[in-house]
């Protein structure tokens, strides 16, 4: 839980401190890229991770790694900040709410839509259009298979989740059933 609210403050101060959607997209990219780079990498991130190597060491490691890839300064600066910290395990967790903290500060709605088999383009035109005239600005839209709703969608935004499937349909009948 704790590393979920230092995620939030993290992700929030980034996206914040980016500019325009160019600057966003190349920063987003850039932290992945190191992301993965530590998850794919084990030796690197146990030396990055560990307290066995000084601080400075573990600062000139990640320093000449970005000055390689020639990383933006913002991606640089919360690169090592999060290592001077010892809080670079948030990094996977920021990369990941990034993109929905950018779109709702530009005014854009995030719906995660879940649903047994992919959801066609044509689909996913249709609904965006209607969660668009139903929030009355514009959406964005996730898209991820789970098999456990049987049929149909659920259509989550933030805590409220519009449950359309066959299984959620089954769930409210059954509870229909228990209170006669």
């Amino acid at each position: 839980m704790k590393n979920q609210v230092l995620v939030k403050r993290y992700t929030e101060g980034l996206a914040g401190a980016l500019k325009t959607e160019e600057e966003y997209r190349t920063v987003g990219r850039e932290l992945g890229e190191f992301s993965a780079l530590l998850e794919e990498n084990e030796e690197l991130r146990l030396v990055l991770l560990r307290p066995f190597l000084s601080a400075g060491k573990k600062a000139q490691i990640v320093q000449d790694l970005l000055a390689l890839e020639r990383y933006q300064d913002k991606s640089a600066r919360l690169i090592a900040l999060l290592l001077r910290h010892r809080r670079l395990d948030l990094l996977p967790g920021i990369v990941r709410d990034l993109p929905e903290l950018w779109r709702e500060r530009q005014g854009i709605v995030t719906f995660e839509v879940r649903s047994v088999v992919p959801v066609g383009d044509g689909q996913r035109a249709r609904l965006e259009e209607t969660l668009g005239k139903i929030e009355n600005g514009p959406v964005a839209c996730t898209y991820a298979l789970d098999p456990a709703i049987v049929g149909g969608l659920t259509i989550k935004k933030g805590n409220m989740v519009y449950d359309v499937s066959l299984k959620g349909q089954l769930e409210r009948l059954r509870e229909k059933i228990r209170e006669r």
